[in-house]
């Protein structure tokens, strides 16, 4: 009688069903394209998570590279815009008041440090005279505005240093006038040669230094 049995090594191995086969193979089939599928969804969640990565990267670099700036039309209106933006910025009232202009004080002697900054709150002129020492710090030159009515928007402590940094910068950097005033009462000789009397203790420099206080 012919059998299907196999001897291997004296040891005789059963017959390999059919059936048990074919579920085998199927299986491994199975085991295979699952594998292949989890393979498929890994690299697609992959690809997800790297994409979000650069997305955050970008817009932590965009963040970083927007600052607002401060602007000084030629009407004196002084707003503030934020750079670097993807949408057009808006502008945003930054003061109450308009520049009027912004003057360099030196003396006879050649002392400097000093400047006189004209601006008006509704329609009203106001004047303040400015130590250079001090016009970039906050506290001091929102004292200084805030004596003669002026006021700067800000939400926080650091924008308002920024704001008042960028717009000092901008009323020296394009200040054109300069007024030269004298030491001492009486007749003192002008670099021109020619001699000028002072009357008024107002007008001399120990004055301008003691306002810009």
């Amino acid at each position: 009688m012919c059998t299907n049995n196999v001897y291997y090594g004296g040891n005789q191995i059963p017959p390999v069903d059919p059936e048990f086969a074919r579920l085998y193979n199927k299986n491994c089939l199975d085991i295979q394209k699952q594998a292949e599928v989890e393979n498929i969804k890994n690299r697609a969640q992959a690809d997800r998570e790297w994409q979000k990565m650069c997305y955050r990267e970008t817009r932590k670099e965009n963040e970083l590279a927007q600052h607002q700036e401060v602007v000084i039309d030629t009407s004196g209106e002084i707003y503030d815009i934020t750079t670097n933006l993807n949408v057009a910025s808006k502008k945003r009232r930054t003061v109450n008041f308009k520049v009027k202009k912004m003057t360099r004080v030196v003396s006879i002697d050649g002392d400097s440090g000093i400047w006189i900054f004209r601006f008006s709150v509704g329609g009203i002129e106001k004047c303040c005279v400015m130590d250079e020492k001090h016009i970039f710090d906050e506290k001091y030159v929102t004292r200084k505005l805030g004596a003669c009515g002026g006021v700067i928007y800000a939400s926080s402590t650091k924008l308002k240093r920024e704001y008042v940094e960028q717009i000092m910068s901008r009323l020296m950097e394009t200040s054109t006038e300069t007024l030269t005033v004298m030491k001492h009462l009486g007749w003192t000789k002008h670099e021109n040669g020619q001699f000028i009397f002072i009357e008024e203790e107002k007008k001399l420099w120990r004055n301008f230094l003691k306002k810009a206080k």
